[in-house]
């Protein structure tokens, strides 16, 4: 329990057995916890690499007062340490576990947010101390909760075309959600929470988890509204990738058949998972354990659900940090970096029109980028570089997902998150610097001195998390404090601008959709 902190019984019965947690205390009032709760069975043994069953009802009361473990994952991977307090001190396969938190003595039927953590589909937990529910469950008058999921290999590896492999379910962490979800949505009344709210919320892969989830059969059953912050739009692997990186993945474990890799423990798993991680970075990326289109789960891509208007009665919150990628920002070779980045922009402008770029293409595109990056002093071409992949990979895409939805209807806001570190301004507004703020987390882990948090800071969570709230409550973030943040629409295409001095802005990514969309080359600015 935090330093400052009370603690007195808490009980709540679920739809599987009483749960027992305790009362803590926060800076906006007491809150009831319950960690630990088992929303599914262990999946070990012969459940390993299959969807998650449901949990088992218990008899008498649980004892909620402990987090349940994390998933069990790598602590070397290619984002260890990158951003603090993102390491787990427990880790086990049987890791399908929820945690609640609500306020003491408030009224009945408050709006219910579940958070879904990042960790690039590799890392992650519950646990955490950076997503610990209580403030934000406190400051906003909410049920909230987070649910774990298994992550890398165990997670999301698509095992059917290997021997034996007919049998298993590709996206199994994502099974974890929706029944975490399904957990969440049965029994949040009992703790206070109107169902019909039942808002997910999540960052990085968290976000990008939600996204493949939106084209989920019947998803509007357990889910009613989501925020996305910073997700993947476009990174869904295709069936051929995935299947050579469990070719890969076997060879790597020395298994001769999924029978095989369910006999192994968690560490020569992880072993292999590290191997194949390097030796599937070409081919597959740093991220090769990432959600695949399964034909059941997930459909298609989101890119492709949303454009035929699946989700339609799922209310949605998207967006990114300004300057996403400049976190995991490389110095191109002194000799050949302008040479590398007009490849790379020429390759990025060949994938988007599906034809090779006409001569000067790449340098115009180049050009327009030194023009917008010149007043932050980005100007080498490895900025450059980074700015192009933080609009190609990233903003863009998240953009056109914005689009479709708002083409069919469907009740969209969009924002952008511009505030910049203060403790390394070259940093810029990186990926995950919006975590604190969202999470009201500036105390935990030391996030206060890795982003230089100050007042305005500080204000701008306060904001951010009554709009998250507000649009959880009712589909709509505005707040008094934001004033009226209108639905995104493509005429307008109005978005949220989230800085020292929050404002909404019209068609802010005018630019970048200008150069990476082939129907709007040569459209004006």
């Amino acid at each position: 329990m935090a330093q400052g902190m009370t603690s007195t019984e808490a009980g709540v019965e679920t739809t599987h057995g009483v749960v027992r947690g305790v009362v803590v205390g926060t800076p906006y009032g007491a809150v009831r916890q319950f960690l630990g709760i088992p929303f599914g069975k262990p999946p070990v043994g012969a459940r390993r690499f299959s969807a998650p069953e449901a949990a088992a009802p218990w008899q008498g009361a649980l004892d909620a007062g402990a987090f349940g473990p994390d998933p069990v994952q790598s602590t070397d991977g290619p984002y260890a340490g990158v951003i603090p307090g993102t390491s787990s001190d427990s880790a086990s396969e049987d890791c399908l576990s929820l945690n609640v938190w609500a306020p003491l003595g408030a009224d009945a039927e408050m709006p219910v947010l579940v958070w879904v953590y990042g960790g690039a589909f590799l890392t992650g937990g519950g646990s955490f101390p950076l997503y610990n529910g209580a403030r934000l469950a406190g400051e906003q008058r909410a049920v909230v909760a987070s649910v774990n999921y298994r992550v890398g290999a165990l997670g999301f590896m698509d095992l059917r075309q290997v021997p034996g492999g007919a049998q298993t379910t590709p996206n199994c962490g994502l099974h974890d959600i929706r029944l975490g979800l399904a957990w969440a949505a049965d029994n949040a009344a009992r703790f206070g929470g109107d169902p019909a709210t039942l808002t997910a919320f999540g960052e990085s892969a968290g976000a990008g988890s939600i996204l493949h989830l939106l084209g989920s059969p019947g998803i509007s059953s357990v889910l009613r509204r989501a925020i996305m912050q910073s997700p993947g739009a476009d990174m869904t692997q295709s069936p051929e990738t995935a299947a050579a990186v469990a070719r890969v993945f076997m060879e790597n474990a020395g298994a001769s058949d999924v029978a095989g890799l369910r006999r192994m423990g968690p560490e020569a798993l992880l072993s292999a998972q590290s191997k194949t991680v390097a030796a599937m970075l070409a081919e597959a990326g740093p991220m090769p354990f990432h959600p695949v289109v399964d034909g059941s789960l997930v459909p298609a891509a989101p890119a492709e659900s949303l454009r035929t208007g699946t989700a339609t009665d799922v209310d949605v919150m998207i967006g990114a940090t300004a300057h996403e990628l400049r976190l995991f920002h490389q110095e191109l070779p002194a000799r050949n970096s302008e040479r590398i980045l007009h490849r790379a922009v020429g390759d990025h402008i060949a994938r988007r029109t599906g034809a090779p770029p006409s001569e000067g293409d790449a340098e115009a595109v180049v050009g327009e980028y030194r023009q917008a990056t010149e007043g932050a002093g980005w100007t080498s071409d490895s900025d450059i570089m980074t700015a192009v992949n933080t609009d190609v990979t990233m903003r863009e895409p998240i953009q056109r997902i914005a689009d479709f939805r708002a083409e069919a209807g469907a009740r969209t806001y969009m924002y952008d998150f511009c505030w910049r570190s203060q403790a390394d301004p070259d940093k810029g507004a990186f990926h995950a610097i919006d975590l604190p703020f969202a999470l009201d987390a500036f105390g935990v882990d030391g996030w206060d001195e890795f982003v230089g948090a100050d007042e305005a800071a500080e204000a701008l969570g306060r904001g951010m998390r009554s709009a998250w709230a507000a649009f959880a409550r009712s589909g709509d973030p505005s707040t008094a404090g934001l004033g009226p943040w209108p639905r995104y629409e493509t005429d307008r295409r109005m978005t949220m601008i989230f800085d020292a001095n929050p404002a909404l802005a019209s068609d802010p990514f005018q630019r970048a959709r200008r150069l990476w969309r082939p129907a709007d080359r040569g459209s004006p600015q």
